[in-house]
């Protein structure tokens, strides 16, 4: 049956391979209850950039840099913490720049929008969880063309995995951070799953813990949403959605804005 339905009406998100859900953690990053510094963050690759502004024993404003690599395959990245001094903004010509090791810095994620942030400099130890800081409303609200691609394990019907496209129609009221997207067969023009509920916003990211999930094979379950946000051509997110006794099902969603 399950074969039937992904044939008939490219119900991709039963029959796909399912997404990697290593994210990007590049933005800025603080501690909520302590307001006057961060940590920004830059990642290509498997290298994450740090700037630390922060402030020294007496007060004064200083900065640290800290260039870290992926600690093995998770999302844990560790690196050398430096001073920098320079020239003087003002100057009327560059003089360079002195660069020293002071320490070394540890970035432990525990999700896409939270994490551990470990460091040291001249041997004062710091530990710090973090997360991203939100400075403006997102919005994911737009008509769009891409695919789906997950799969469904232990639940008694797995298949081999496909690729197909599909339509997305998403609403997303910013007031609210109601959002509703529905996936739509690219073939039947019909709607083949609907997830909606509200979102919250952590930096460049949004998350719907618990969205409601239905598609038209009867699938009916409790999802997250997780990495949810614009791209400068789109839109794409990830989700996993547990429909008891060990009937999982997971994966990926993306877009490119499509124009009238």
């Amino acid at each position: 049956m399950r074969a039937v339905l992904c044939t008939l009406v490219l119900l991709v998100s039963l029959c796909s391979r399912p997404a990697s859900a290593i994210s990007d953690y590049t933005d800025l990053w603080w501690t909520p209850a302590e307001p006057g510094w961060g940590v920004n963050f830059a990642q290509q690759g498997n290298a994450l950039f740090a700037t630390f502004y922060v402030y020294a024993i007496d007060g004064r404003s200083v900065w640290f840099t800290a260039q870290m690599s992926r600690d093995g395959s998770g999302d844990r990245f560790t690196g050398p913490l430096y001073r920098i001094t320079g020239t003087f903004y003002g100057a009327p010509a560059w003089g360079g720049y002195n660069i020293v090791q002071a320490g070394t810095a540890t970035f432990n994620a525990s999700s896409s929008t939270t994490a551990t942030l470990d460091y040291n400099v001249d041997g004062v130890v710091v530990s710090k969880s973090i997360e991203r800081l939100t400075l403006a409303p997102l919005s994911v609200a737009g008509v769009y063309i891409g695919g789906v691609s997950g799969r469904r394990l232990g639940c008694g019907t797995d298949g081999n995995p496909i690729i197909e496209p599909m339509q997305f129609d998403v609403q997303h009221s910013t007031v609210t951070n109601d959002i509703r997207i529905d996936q739509i067969s690219t073939a039947t023009f019909k709607l083949v799953c609907r997830m909606e509920g509200r979102a919250t916003q952590l930096g460049r990211l949004l998350t719907v813990s618990n969205a409601s999930y239905a598609c038209i094979d009867g699938w009916e379950a409790p999802a997250r949403i997780y990495n949810l946000r614009p791209t400068p051509a789109g839109f794409e997110g990830q989700w996993v959605s547990d429909a008891g006794e060990g009937c999982i099902e997971s994966g990926q969603f993306s877009g490119v804005t499509q124009f009238p």
